[in-house]
């Protein structure tokens, strides 16, 4: 590989230099040049005292990793579709250069990272041509999930009431006696008393299924209407997650344990909330990919087999029969 890249180098100067160019402002823009917070923190600094646990952000530390794993898992594709330079990706450089200007200017760093990926694909679209440009579209657009939205998470509140409403109606259907008040869920026999907070039924649990589904649409669909259907859809599943999560919790404190409940097994029911929220997904997207038109033009049960002509000619089919067989009397 690094042969390969000595050799790209060697073959198109211009276009290394440049690629050297551009890697080296970016570094030194996101990673030394601090205008943020009051002149002490670059945007990279910023950005990684956002993802702590406190702002539910910590899955942004994957981010960079799975954007690699993504570039590396389409290389085939990258080094295939390579062409001649695509002058509308300096504009998409351009582009990402302003939204940086604009961060530094208004002092909000989480524009400072959506320049990032624009200013990223605008030099492989340059580099490399737009067919290379359109493969690297995901992994750049995927970089978005970097950037912290903690300060959405009183916005949750409805999903986390919502939650705790359907628990309570799975819990009387089962026939159990709860009552939930806003996030707040209670037995009536004063057994438990639970709080769904925000990183239960908020942003961690909406995060972490809006950036799975987007890889499983990414890897199972190809076309675009039926991947921001699903994609749309990411919400809903991890409603559908958070509350199979809660009311296992619920059946656990009610019919083991409440102090278990409450401590280990809600601790590590996470893994729970997967398998419920996966599989809505999954399910949906092959609600989605059903030709409805297919199904309703099919044709009923076919015809039956005309019957056999006893003298041995031709069925329907085409298929010569055995003439039946005759019996003599001696």
């Amino acid at each position: 590989m690094l042969a390969g890249a000595v050799e790209w180098c060697r073959r198109r100067p211009t276009q290394a230099l440049l690629l050297a160019a551009c890697s080296g402002v970016l570094i030194y823009f996101f990673g030394f040049l601090k205008v943020f917070i009051n002149g002490r923190l670059t945007a990279a600094e910023w950005a990684s005292q956002a993802w702590n646990a406190e702002n539910n952000q910590e899955h942004s530390w994957l981010v960079l990793p799975i954007c690699g794993a993504l570039l590396w898992y389409h290389r085939q594709r990258l080094s295939a579709s390579r062409g001649a330079p695509w002058n509308a990706g300096l504009g998409l450089v351009a582009l990402g250069a302003g939204f940086f200007v604009l961060a530094a200017r208004s002092l909000q760093p989480r524009i400072a990272i959506v320049a990032l990926p624009v200013i990223l694909l605008g030099m492989i679209g340059f580099l490399w041509g737009r067919k290379t440009a359109r493969v690297a579209l995901f992994p750049c657009v995927f970089m978005l999930f970097m950037i912290p939205v903690g300060g959405l998470v009183q916005g949750t509140v409805s999903l986390q009431i919502l939650v705790s409403t359907v628990c309570n109606a799975l819990a009387s259907f089962v026939g159990m006696k709860i009552a939930a008040s806003g996030t707040t869920i209670h037995s009536l026999d004063g057994s438990f008393n639970f709080e769904i907070a925000e990183g239960c039924s908020g942003i961690r649990s909406l995060m972490a299924m809006t950036m799975l589904t987007a890889l499983y649409v990414h890897f199972t669909q190809r076309e675009w209407w039926k991947k921001g259907v699903i994609f749309a859809g990411s919400i809903v599943f991890a409603v559908i997650g958070n509350i199979g999560r809660i009311f296992t919790v619920i059946l656990f404190a009610k019919f083991v344990d409440p102090r278990i409940a409450g401590g280990i097994y809600h601790d590590y029911s996470a893994f729970i909330f997967f398998p419920f929220a996966v599989i809505s997904m999954v399910a949906f997207a092959r609600f989605v990919n059903i030709d409805w038109i297919a199904m309703i033009n099919a044709p009923g049960r076919p015809p039956l087999d005309p019957p056999d002509d006893p003298d041995g000619k031709p069925s329907a089919r085409g298929e010569a029969k055995a003439p039946n067989p005759v019996s003599y009397d001696y």
